[in-house]
């Protein structure tokens, strides 16, 4: 259990190992594996849904969650950044967040929240649109609300940014390489485009 604490990757192998995830595809990018992986059955998506949504309701009241997931999902990205960043505070270590690779930790911790958002909305992470992989689309299953597309960035300290060039790094990203692609397929025409930075447990998130 040592090395799962430590390697976020073992804990997707243990997982998959066990039966709580199931490999759907796997392909090879640029000497990289990458695996598309799926909860197996109603029953595990129950366990997930329960063990994800009660970690979250510990570290914040459930009304202010819904309020922070609401604000998402209605654009209104001042009140979603104000909770979100009381939300790190209280759930995200400074370890965690300050690791090798603490894109992984917040990607996790994204996809986690937005797990209350399955009845209305299909979650997907790391897949191709335009000319490139996003890092989180929201996507409606009602056609005439919001698609969303959240890409995040750490601080680079060695190019000396800081939270709001990293920002617009992020929305930079997500319009050069077109990310909206896959929602302007499906018939989705407004699509909020969100860039969340940042540096251990500090966090900006703004709209493009």
């Amino acid at each position: 259990m040592e090395e799962i604490d430590k390697d976020t990757e073992g804990v997707w192998s243990f997982l998959l190992f066990s039966g709580y995830l199931k490999l759907v595809k796997r392909e090879f990018l640029n000497k990289r594996l990458y695996c598309n992986l799926r909860i197996p059955n109603l029953e595990v998506e129950y366990l997930y849904e329960k063990i994800i949504l009660s970690w979250f309701s510990d570290n914040i009241n459930n009304d202010k969650f819904q309020i922070m997931l609401r604000s998402l999902v209605n654009g209104d990205i001042k009140t979603f950044d104000k909770i979100f960043k009381e939300f790190v505070l209280k759930s995200v270590s400074y370890f965690d967040a300050g690791g090798n690779e603490p894109e992984k930790v917040y990607h996790a911790f994204v996809l986690g929240m937005l797990i209350a958002l399955n009845n209305e909305y299909e979650v997907k992470s790391n897949k191709e649109s335009g000319y490139g992989r996003y890092d989180v689309m929201i996507i409606p299953k009602d056609t005439t609300k919001k698609g969303i597309i959240i890409e995040f960035k750490k601080v680079d300290e060695y190019d000396n940014e800081d939270l709001e060039m990293a920002v617009s790094e992020a929305l930079k990203q997500i319009e050069e390489k077109n990310y909206k692609q896959e929602l302007l397929d499906r018939g989705i025409k407004d699509i909020l485009q969100i860039g969340m930075a940042f540096e251990g447990r500090k966090v900006m998130c703004r709209a493009g």
